[in-house]
């Protein structure tokens, strides 16, 4: 019995050594793809794209080229983990939570310098197609910090809310709604 328990924890200490030295690189999740799926589709189809912007209290409507939005959804959101400055600045946490049937991986990085200090996808557990991504931008405007709150919400809309501070004190908020609403 003894010589068995010595042989099972030697086997666990054997696995465990195994996995801690892996060397396969982790492959993230191709985000960039994702955009230019969505985006494309956006653009192959006679919709308008409807943005509502909200700014101390006003709100105001309008509807946006779909040129200008592309370039503004891969600004905000596009990223390349393969590239060099991303690669190794990011940590990656995958959960799924099989009641929901939903799957969640999330990338998020200390590092100054990067503007998107987080982001995170749902993703359908059954179809493995994305419900959403959230992101987290920070940047400098002259003096002023912009903390954008940024959620895509596949075939709908990108939502960004963008909170301007100075000195710590908050300024304003600014929230956009761009629709388009594919399917729904």
């Amino acid at each position: 019995m003894m010589l068995m328990r010595r042989f099972i924890y030697a086997l666990l200490l054997l696995f465990f050594i195994a996995c801690s030295n892996s060397t396969e690189d982790k492959i993230p999740f191709p985000i960039n793809a994702f955009l230019e799926e969505e985006l494309g589709q956006i653009d192959s189809l006679p919709i308008a794209i409807i943005l509502n912007r909200e700014k101390n209290g006003k709100s105001d409507t309008t509807v946006v080229d779909k040129k200008e939005f592309r370039g503004l959804a891969m600004q905000l959101l596009g990223i390349d983990f393969q590239e060099k400055k991303y690669k190794n600045n990011y940590q990656e946490l995958v959960l799924e939570d099989v009641q929901l049937g939903n799957i969640s991986i999330g990338y998020t990085t200390d590092e100054p310098d990067l503007p998107i200090r987080k982001i995170e996808l749902n993703i359908d557990a059954s179809s493995n197609k994305i419900k959403s991504i959230f992101a987290e931008r920070q940047e400098r405007e002259a003096e002023k910090l912009l903390i954008r709150k940024i959620l895509w919400t596949s075939g709908t809309e990108l939502m960004v809310n963008t909170s301007y501070y100075k000195e710590g004190k908050l300024l304003n908020t600014l929230t956009e709604r761009y629709n388009w609403a594919i399917g729904n």
